[in-house]
């Protein structure tokens, strides 16, 4: 998951499932923040929600622009002289950052994906040996009965 776009604080959100059935929501998945008000800091606790259909779009729109963003500012970093810090290159780096930890992030799922793929392809292997057992153990039956 990504930071929380309501807080300044580093916190990742969290994605959760609703439990109840209050305007017939049960399971539907959603993000919210849970970063803590902090001592000593005069910050509050975040109180951000959004549903993950919604999060999942602005996840998208936000990587669109940040695309069309750093192409444009490499476009410019590109014109100067090599090295030279043109301006916005700070939030090209900073797009890179955030481009790195949600690429991390993705590799992590998609691992995870391939391995409840790979048990999904066992567990129905399993259940067509099984099935195949049945129908031959019920035909050796027929043919002892029918002697």
């Amino acid at each position: 998951m990504t930071r929380c776009p309501a807080c300044p604080r580093t916190a990742s959100l969290k994605w959760l499932v609703t439990m109840t059935d209050k305007n017939d929501n049960l399971g539907r998945e959603f993000v919210k923040c849970e970063s803590k008000q902090e001592q000593g800091k005069k910050l509050k606790q975040c109180v951000h929600f959004e549903w993950l259909d919604e999060y999942i779009e602005r996840i998208q729109l936000e990587g669109a622009s940040r695309e069309l963003d750093l192409s444009l500012e490499a476009e410019k970093f590109g014109s100067g002289p090599s090295g030279s810090g043109g301006p916005g290159s700070g939030n090209s780096i900073g797009a890179t950052v955030r481009d790195a930890s949600g690429t991390a992030e993705l590799k992590k799922l998609n691992k995870q994906m391939k391995k409840l793929i790979e048990l999904k392809k066992q567990g129905n292997l399993m259940a067509g040996i099984f099935y195949i057992c049945v129908i031959a153990l019920a035909f050796v039956y027929v043919m002892i009965i029918s002697r």
